[in-house]
């Protein structure tokens, strides 16, 4: 019998917990949802693609929470190339009125939070966090007001300050 206590580190325990490999593979493939939510409670050595999957499929808060909770030891691997297709017509941010367990695509990272972000990228509909897509819009903006200085004779074209826009890998 393994004592839940020691397992999932309860009580400020958490240097006891065992830190997961990450797993180099795509989420999909994973029989049985129900055999890893059951495995679970009582080992902590699932890999990130079983977590993801848990995440996505249980309907209990405890295991959501435990889920969460060994999905934040695995180290992020964020994907910034879409970034360049990253523009507000493109995404279409959803307010909930639960709580909200999933992985954000571009920073690799679990999230909690009310709020997802369904983005039309060319590799299909990804599901990104408010904070993700607040860089993008921002970034969004900022190249229009980049390029309205720009014509209005504020900032000089081609000046090297990062004010330009040349080399940021972003066609304005």
């Amino acid at each position: 019998v393994v004592s839940t206590q020691s397992t999932w580190g309860l009580k400020g325990r958490s240097s006891s917990l065992p830190r997961p490999e990450p797993a180099h593979c795509s989420l999909g493939g994973v029989p049985g949802i129900v055999g890893v939510a059951a495995a679970m409670v009582k080992s902590t050595s699932l890999t990130k693609a079983e977590l993801i999957d848990v995440l996505a499929s249980t309907k209990m808060s405890k295991e959501r929470n435990r889920a969460v909770k060994l999905l934040k030891q695995f180290d992020p691997i964020p994907h910034y190339e879409h970034d360049d297709e990253g523009y507000k017509a493109k995404m279409q941010p959803k307010k909930y009125d639960y709580l909200l367990g999933f992985m954000c695509w571009r920073c690799d990272k679990v999230k909690q939070s009310n709020y997802k972000v369904l983005w039309n990228t060319t590799k299909g509909c990804k599901h990104i966090c408010h904070g993700c897509y607040s860089q993008l819009v921002e970034r969004e903006e900022v190249a229009q007001m980049r390029t309205a200085n720009q014509k209005a004779g504020i900032i000089p074209k081609g000046f090297g300050l990062g004010l330009t826009g040349v080399g940021d890998g972003r066609a304005v």
